[in-house]
């Protein structure tokens, strides 16, 4: 670092107020992608001010390496010059001359968001907002007022305590968000909706008022009983404008919903099925039905043979929405019946019907503050071997039909079918560990523990039925990662929930290898809910949780001492299956299933005298794809 230089650690947010908050998986990826471009658009002001970046690894000028970051400074990569996937984190850290004021950073933010909100402003709500009461006031309150902004410049101390700038700022709070009256956002909760009118006295004008922006907007764009403030309206709308507020286009229109991505193993066995023609065939009779071929392009890897089908609305291939007047109002009472009728035999004709389940993965790296504070390892190695593990997420995700949300740093959030959820995790964490093992070779320091360090990855992976709201699904994989996989279970570790409507009815977690260095325990429940049928009968798993729960801790699942639990369990598993004669398959079983039933922290072995009976509930949902079992 050059003498005279100085250190610049930055950070923009809320993170979570805003992209959490959303209803549509589109609003989850706008939302990361919003804030990736915004956080880029303050590492230019560090580039365009003599300065460079230390963190992450985005490459030199005039070299960037960040897809994302090129595109910003008008380089594009060559293969990706329209990158549709947030790579760069919210906070960085640089290096800039004596003189960089970091206000600069600030500024450009806030420019580029004023720019992004007018674009949507002139598109969609200008010719509205005579309608409204207020509703310039609050737009421009809002948008002047939501980012918060913090950064410490200094001088390098030399000990690598600078990691913890940023920490400490944050405990000095001085972002005071503006006080929000009247109705409030139906998608952000703490802002006002920008019509200006109170639903209870002046619910007819607050009605017209969006009813003509559902107009302007489409009413894909916006539901029936969304009432949105700018905050929510820009990061619903922004996708749609792409092209004239940041430059390219982005294809917005290919996230599939919910219900789709719950439906995709699923539409793999039956597009090819006579019923699945005639379900076609129904859908395109008499009226066209536009918003039924809604989810035209996915983009999802393994439905590309799967042609019209696949391009189905993802709430026709559920019975349940199917059936119901609410979900999709435009269809006849004649043509509803119909489907209804052909979408049984094709149920059975695939020989069940579609999993209501799918899953989001959250990964983040372990401990990465204190990997980069460490006197022995370079930081600039650290950020090279996240932008490597970066680099191959995509590609990963996509194998597994899935999509991926966010990949920058050290972090992941994807959109996963159930039954390739637990691999793609699997996948990823090894392509994390590789990239360390690439960069760092055999120069690890030792740790505490006198071994080489070792830097890990955690996971939170949430199966959720497609009519649980995304912020509560949000929410849930974030609780998984931080407090359950890493603060419970001491970090490398991956834990996993199953999240109904009504709440969560599986928890469970563990250390990713069976014993350091050994086999994973991911295959030990693929392996387990693969040969479901064959090895268990329908009671076992229910008898396990209601014999085997008042046994244990409520905490930490410690048995009573002296039980032998492999030996009860055979017992149990003979009696379910009625062969007394085969106890040496069913030992063979028992060793498998508790291999996910013990207590197994980060990077320890088993802890044998523990019992966790979540372990056989989840390989329960992994073998039925909770298909009407789980409540």
């Amino acid at each position: 670092m050059n003498k005279d230089n100085k250190l610049l650690h930055f950070t923009l947010g809320p993170v979570q107020g805003f992209v959490s908050q959303a209803r549509r998986t589109r609003d989850l990826w706008s939302g990361s992608f919003l804030l990736s471009y915004l956080s880029g658009q303050a590492m230019r002001a560090v580039l365009d001010g003599g300065g460079k970046v230390i963190f992450p690894e985005v490459g030199d000028q005039p070299s960037i390496t960040d897809p994302l970051l090129a595109a910003i400074m008008g380089h594009p990569l060559s293969g990706n010059e329209n990158p549709q996937t947030g790579s760069l984190p919210n906070r960085f850290k640089a290096e800039v001359p004596d003189d960089f004021d970091p206000k600069r950073c600030r500024d450009a933010v806030q420019s580029r968001w004023q720019e992004i909100a007018d674009v949507v402003w002139e598109r969609y709500v200008v010719l509205v907002a005579g309608h409204g009461k207020g509703t310039k006031e609050i737009w421009e309150r809002q948008v002047e007022s939501f980012w918060e902004m913090g950064w410490v410049l200094g001088e390098d101390p030399g000990d690598r305590s600078d990691q913890r700038w940023l920490d400490l700022r944050k405990n000095w709070r001085t972002h005071h968000p503006p006080a929000e009256p009247g109705d409030k956002c139906t998608l952000m909760g703490s802002w006002q909706e920008i019509s200006g009118y109170v639903r209870a006295r002046e619910c007819k004008s607050q009605e017209e008022f969006w009813d003509a922006l559902r107009r302007k907007s489409g009413e894909l764009n916006l539901g029936e009983h969304e009432r949105l403030c700018a905050i929510a309206l820009i990061k619903r709308l922004f996708p749609g404008v792409a092209e004239d507020a940041i430059g390219w286009k982005l294809e917005a229109g290919t996230w599939p919903s919910t219900p789709y991505m719950a439906a995709v193993p699923w539409i793999e066995e039956a597009y090819e099925k006579p019923e699945a023609k005639e379900y076609l065939c129904i859908l395109e009779e008499g009226d066209r039905l536009s918003w039924a071929f809604g989810e035209y392009n996915t983009k999802l890897p393994c439905l590309e043979k799967a042609g019209r089908f696949a391009r189905l609305d993802g709430n026709l291939f559920h019975k349940t929405a199917l059936d119901n007047e609410r979900a999709m109002p435009e269809l006849s009472a004649q043509k509803r019946e119909k489907l209804l009728d052909v979408l049984s035999k094709l149920n059975r004709a695939v020989g069940h019907p579609a999993s209501p389940f799918y899953a989001l993965l959250l990964m983040d790296g372990d401990r990465l503050g204190s990997l980069l504070q460490h006197d022995q390892i370079d930081p600039k190695d650290v950020s090279r071997a996240l932008a490597r593990f970066t680099e191959g997420v995509d590609e990963i995700v996509g194998e597994h039909c899935g999509r991926t949300v966010y990949a920058g740093g050290d972090d992941v959030l994807a959109l996963l079918p159930l039954d390739r959820a637990l691999s793609a995790a699997e996948k990823l964490r090894e392509r994390f560990l590789k990239s360390f093992d690439a960069v760092l070779g055999g120069r690890r320091p030792k740790g505490e523990d006198g071994e080489p360090l070792r830097t890990t990855i955690s996971a939170g992976l949430v199966f959720a039925h497609y009519n649980t709201t995304l912020r509560s699904v949000m929410r849930e994989a974030h609780r998984l990662l931080d407090e359950v996989a890493k603060d419970r279970n001491g970090r490398d570790s991956l834990a996993a929930s199953v999240l109904t409507g009504s709440g969560r009815t599986v928890e469970w977690v563990s250390g990713w290898e069976e014993s350091p260095g050994g086999p994973l325990i991911t295959r030990h429940l693929q392996n387990l809910a693969s040969s479901f049928d064959e090895q268990f009968a329908g009671r076992f798993f229910y008898n396990v949780r209601e014999r085997f729960g008042v046994l244990t801790g409520e905490d930490d699942h410690t048995l009573i001492p002296g039980l032998d639990a492999e030996k009860l369990l055979v017992a149990e598993y003979l009696k379910n299956r009625e062969r007394e004669g085969d106890r040496e398959a069913a030992e063979a079983v028992i060793e498998q299933l508790l291999k996910v039933c013990r207590e197994r922290r980060g990077g320890e072995p088993a802890n044998e005298k523990t019992l966790n009976v979540s372990g056989a509930m989840l390989v329960r949902f992994l073998a039925t794809k909770g298909r009407g079992v789980e409540r």
